[in-house]
This record gives structure tokens, sequence and C-alpha cells, in this order.
């Protein structure tokens, strides 16, 4: 009877060991899977906000490329209207009419050397 006991005794420690290291397998399947899809989500979510933040980059360029085109269309008319206000024939009209200045006389002209 004893010899029967002590068996069956193995037999229920083998059998709990063997259930042990299934569950250890088992556990070590689950992490392992877990891990995999926790970095495949993290790499495909990783691609996603890489292509947004490449199409955010695109919008911003393309804004800026619209802000630089005004503006340089600003520079080229603000250069046309500094050409004409500089002109010697608008000095000249604004000294005679507005201002009411004449030539002077040859008379009245010094020359300083």
């Amino acid at each position: 009877m004893r010899e029967y006991k002590g068996r069956s005794e193995h037999l229920l420690r083998e059998q709990s060991n063997s259930k042990g290291r299934v569950k250890e397998r088992k556990l070590k399947q689950i992490l392992f899977f877990s891990l995999f899809l926790l970095f495949l989500i993290g790499g495909s979510l990783f691609y996603v906000w890489s292509r947004i933040q490449v199409i955010q980059y695109g919008y911003e360029i393309s804004k800026a490329l619209k802000e630089e085109r005004a503006l340089q269309e600003l520079n080229k008319r603000l250069r046309l209207e500094i050409t004409m206000l500089k002109s010697y024939e608008r000095i000249e009209k604004i000294a005679t009419e507005e201002l009411r200045m004449v030539k002077p006389k040859a008379d009245q002209v010094i020359v300083i050397r």
C-alpha cells in the first residue's frame, strides 16, 4: 500500500509539474504575442504620425511659398512707387505748383568749387 501511495504521490507531482510547465509555456507565448502586437501597433502609429507630419510640413511650405510670392509682389510695387516718387518731373511739379518755387535766374546762382 505504501508503494502505491508513493507512486500516486509521485504521479501527482509529475502531473502538477507538467501542468506548471504547460502554464509557463502558455504565459511565455502570451507574453511574446503581446510584445509582438505592442511593437506592431507602436510601429503602425509611428508610421501614421510621420505621414501626418510630412503632410503638415507640406502645407506649411506651401503657405510659406504663397506668402513669399505675395511679399515679392509687394516689394516690386513698393520699388516702383519709390521710383515714381523720386522722379525729377514729380519733384519739379510739387516744387512749382504746391510750394510755389521758381527756378533761379542766372545771376542768383553761385557756383562753389
